[in-house]
C-alpha cells in the first residue's frame, strides 16, 4: 500500500492529532512555573515587617509593602510551592486532604449534621504559597455595595467607596462582554494583577443557556454578571484565572515580585507565637518552627502582621497571650490582652438540592486537556432575595441585601458509582447512605445540583485552642443553625428552588427532586416543612468562607486600621477582621483588605 503524505495531512485524524499536540504543548507551558526561592531563616534575623501567612491577604500586603525599597519584608508560609493541580484551573479538587491542605476538622453542634459521621465537616484551608486562593473554586465575587457600607458603620473608612477603589486596583478584567457594556465596564478595571475571565465552553453552551432560561422562568432574571449594576439574578460566573493559569495571590503578587532584593519569602516555616513585651505590650517578633523541627526567633523593627486566616490567626494570638482570658487561664497562658479572639465566626453554610435530568447512556468521557486550562463543568451562579411571609418575625434582623447565593452545577451521567461515593465521603464526610443515594441519581441520567448558600446567617461559631501546645490543631465550632432564622431562610429558599422541576425544559423529561437519604429524617413526610427543616439541619455543608474571628469595630479584636487593640506594632490582615460576611465568596474581598491595609501602613509611616 502506497503511503500518501498529502492524504494523511488532509485527513481528520491527522488534524485531530495535531490539535492534541498543540494543546499538550500549550498545557505544558501554562503549568510550568518558577516560584520564589525560599529564604533560610536563621535565629536572630531581623526585618522591618514580618507577615505571617502567604494567603489571600498576606501575600498581597507583603508584596505591596516590599514596594518600599528600603523596607526589609519577610513573608512566612507554613507550606511550599503550589503544585500543578493548583496552577491548572480544572484540577482544584485533587488537592483536598493532601499535603497542600491543612485538613482541619470542624465540628457541628449536637443534633446538627446527622448525615456527617462524627458530627464534623472536613474544613479545607490552603497550605502553600497563595493559601486558600491556591486551592479554592476560583469564583470571582466581590459582594454588594451594602456589605461595605455596613462595615463602615462599625469601622469607619471601610465603606463601598473605599472598597471599590481597591477592587479596581487588584482586578484585571479580561471578559469583553463586560468591558463592552458601559454600565458594567465602569465597575471594573484592566490594570490590576488578578486576572478575571469567563471562557465559554462551546460544547455546553446550548444547555447552559437552557438552564439559565429555566431559572428565568422560575423568576430569577438572567444578568450579565453578578459583580455589576444588577446583582440579583443568575449569570455565568467569573473566575480567578486566565490563559490556563489560576490567578492566586502566589501567581498574581508573589511571582512578579520575587526578584526584589528586600523581599524574603520563607517556606515550610510555621509561626507558633508572637513575641510581645509584657512591660509595654509591644510586639517585637515571632517564634518559628522550621521544617527541620528547629525553633528560631526573629525580630520585627516596625510591625508583625498576622495573615494566617480566620482559623489560624486566632490560634496564634491566643498562644501569644491575646484572647479571652477564660481560655488563656485554662491553659496557663499569660493574659496580655483580654479580647474576644476566635468569637463571632461566620460562615456560608449551604444545603444541596439535586434534580434529575434527561436519560443518557453516553457515560464515557474522553480525556479532556481543556479541563486543565478552564473549569469545564457548566455552572450557573446567582443571588436571590426572599419576600415571603417567613420574614415577619425576623425582619428587623436583616437588610435589603440578597439572602441566598445559588451555585448550580450540571453533570453528565456516570457509570462509576464507586468513584462518586468515595468523593462524597472523602470531601464532604457524608455517610454511606447519603452518598449512595446521591451517587445513584447520576447513573444514566444528567443531574443538576444546586448549592444554596446562606449569605448572612445569624448563627455564630467560634475558633479556640485545645491546649497550649502549638502542634495541636485549633478547635473549630461551626455553630450552624444555632439561630432559628437561618433554618427559616433555608426552608423558604428550598421550597422556591424545587419549583425548577415545573419549568418547561425540566418538565419535558419528568425531572424530579432527588430524595437523598438523610439520617434523622426517614420518618418524616417528604416535602413537608418539618421534613425540609430536618433535611437542612442534617445535610448542611460548608462553602468554606469563614470570617469574623478577629473582627474590627467596637468590642472587636482590631480597630478600623486593623491594629490589635491594646497591643502595639501588631496587626491582622485577613478575612478574620471582617465584621460580617460579604454577599458572596470571600477570596477577593480578602485581597481587597490586603491592598487597603498596605496603603494604610504606608500612610502611617509617611511613605
Amino acid at each position: 500500500m502506497k503511503f500518501d503524505v498529502n492524504n494523511l495531512l488532509a485527513s481528520e485524524t491527522w488534524e485531530s492529532f495535531l490539535q492534541w499536540i498543540i494543546r499538550i504543548f500549550a498545557v505544558s507551558q501554562t503549568i510550568s512555573t518558577d516560584w520564589p526561592n525560599s529564604y533560610e531563616i536563621k535565629d536572630g534575623d531581623s526585618f522591618d515587617f514580618i507577615v505571617v501567612g502567604a494567603g489571600s491577604g498576606g501575600a498581597v500586603v507583603a508584596t505591596r509593602l516590599s514596594e518600599i525599597y528600603h523596607w526589609r519584608v519577610l513573608l512566612i508560609e507554613a507550606g511550599g510551592d503550589p503544585p500543578y493541580g493548583s496552577v491548572a484551573p480544572g484540577l482544584y479538587h485533587d488537592l483536598v486532604r493532601t499535603e497542600y491542605d491543612w485538613d482541619y476538622d470542624a465540628f457541628l453542634d449536637p443534633e446538627v449534621g446527622q448525615a456527617h459521621p462524627g458530627g464534623l465537616i472536613h474544613y479545607v484551608r490552603g497550605k502553600m504559597l497563595g493559601g486558600t486562593s491556591s486551592i479554592n473554586y476560583q469564583i470571582y465575587s466581590r459582594g454588594v455595595q451594602e456589605d461595605y457600607d455596613g462595615w463602615n458603620k462599625v469601622a469607619p473608612g471601610w465603606g463601598w467607596e473605599s472598597a471599590f477603589k481597591y477592587f479596581q486596583k487588584l482586578e484585571n478584567m479580561t471578559d469583553y462582554s463586560v468591558l463592552g457594556s458601559p454600565e458594567n465596564a465602569k465597575l471594573h478595571s484592566q490594570q490590576g494583577p488578578v486576572a478575571v475571565s469567563r471562557p465559554k465552553i462551546l460544547k455546553y453552551e446550548k444547555i447552559h443557556r437552557t438552564v439559565l432560561n429555566s431559572f428565568e422562568e422560575l423568576g430569577l432574571q438572567t444578568v450579565l454578571e453578578n459583580n455589576g449594576p444588577e446583582n440579583v439574578g443568575m449569570s455565568t460566573p467569573h473566575f480567578n484565572y486566565a490563559n490556563g493559569r489560576r490567578s492566586s495571590t502566589a501567581e498574581s503578587y508573589l511571582r512578579p515580585a520575587m526578584d526584589r532584593h528586600n523581599f524574603y519569602i520563607a517556606k515550610f516555616a510555621r509561626v507558633i507565637k508572637v513575641h510581645i513585651n509584657p512591660d509595654n505590650l509591644e510586639a517585637n517578633g515571632v517564634r518559628v518552627i522550621l521544617n527541620s523541627g528547629e525553633e528560631v526567633n526573629i525580630s520585627a523593627k516596625k510591625e508583625v502582621i498576622l495573615s494566617a486566616g480566620t482559623i489560624d490567626t486566632p490560634k496564634i494570638l491566643m498562644l501569644s497571650g491575646v484572647g479571652p482570658q477564660e481560655v488563656l487561664k485554662k491553659f496557663n497562658i499569660n493574659v496580655l490582652a483580654d479580647l474576644p479572639v476566635g468569637k463571632n465566626m461566620q460562615d456560608h453554610q449551604a444545603v444541596r438540592i439535586m434534580f434529575t435530568g434527561a436519560e443518557s447512556y453516553k457515560t464515557d468521557v474522553p480525556i479532556d486537556l481543556e479541563a486543565l486550562r478552564i473549569v469545564t463543568v457548566p455552572m450557573q451562579i446567582g443571588f436571590m432575595s426572599l419576600n415571603s411571609s417567613y420574614s415577619t418575625e425576623f425582619k428587623h434582623l436583616y437588610d435589603e441585601r440578597p439572602q441566598i447565593q445559588i451555585i448550580n452545577v450540571r453533570k453528565p451521567p456516570t457509570s462509576h458509582i464507586d468513584v462518586n461515593i468515595d468523593n462524597c465521603q472523602t470531601m464532604f464526610n457524608f455517610d454511606q447512605e447519603y452518598c449512595s443515594s446521591f451517587s445513584k441519581a447520576h447513573i444514566f441520567k444528567e443531574t443538576d445540583t444546586i448549592s444554596m448558600l446562606l449569605l448572612h446567617p445569624l448563627s455564630r461559631g467560634q475558633v479556640t485552642i485545645k491546649s497550649a501546645d502549638p502542634n495541636d490543631a485549633p478547635l473549630i465550632k461551626l455553630g450552624y443553625f444555632s439561630h432559628p432564622h437561618d433554618v427559616l431562610v433555608a426552608r423558604e429558599g428550598i421550597k422556591f428552588l424545587t419549583g425548577l422541576v415545573n419549568t418547561t425544559y425540566y418538565k419535558q423529561f419528568g425531572s424530579e427532586v432527588v430524595k437523598l437519604r438523610v439520617k434523622g429524617c426517614e420518618s418524616l413526610t417528604w416535602g413537608s416543612d418539618e421534613y425540609w427543616d430536618c433535611y437542612i439541619v442534617n445535610s448542611v455543608v460548608s462553602f468554606l468562607h469563614p470570617v469574623g474571628t478577629c473582627r474590627m469595630g467596637p468590642g472587636g479584636v482590631v480597630d478600623e486600621r486593623l491594629r490589635v487593640r491594646n497591643i502595639l506594632k501588631l496587626r491582622v490582615v485577613d478575612a478574620s477582621v471582617m465584621p460580617e460576611e460579604p454577599s458572596g465568596n470571600t477570596n477577593v474581598p480578602t485581597m481587597m483588605i490586603g491592598e487597603k491595609a498596605a496603603d494604610m501602613i504606608k500612610e502611617e509611616y509617611g511613605v
